[in-house]
């Protein structure tokens, strides 16, 4: 059974840290989508990057625990984003 089909339902991962940075990572991305230009949209990408690289670089991820295999296949997923955002700026230059 795959626990993670909302990608809005952030309680399938039972860690204070990414329930914490979940609501800020949310506002960013909502920030993102309602950017009027890519160059907007870039700036909110780097934010979101920024506080991605935090949940990747966590002092308590422990390979073991599903919970942080979870959350960093999230953060990927966020970075890649945020990636393609600001390559798209440098493109549109």
């Amino acid at each position: 059974m795959n626990h993670m089909h909302n990608q809005n339902d952030n309680s399938t991962i039972r860690c204070n840290i990414h329930q914490d940075s979940f609501a800020a990572m949310s506002a960013i991305k909502q920030r993102i989508n309602q950017g009027a230009s890519v160059v907007i949209k870039a700036k909110y990408a780097e934010e979101l990057s920024d506080k991605v690289s935090a949940l990747i670089d966590c002092q308590k991820y422990d390979e073991q625990k599903q919970d942080c295999k979870y959350c960093h296949m999230i953060a990927d997923l966020h970075i890649k984003t945020a990636e393609l955002i600001i390559k798209a700026k440098r493109l549109s230059q």
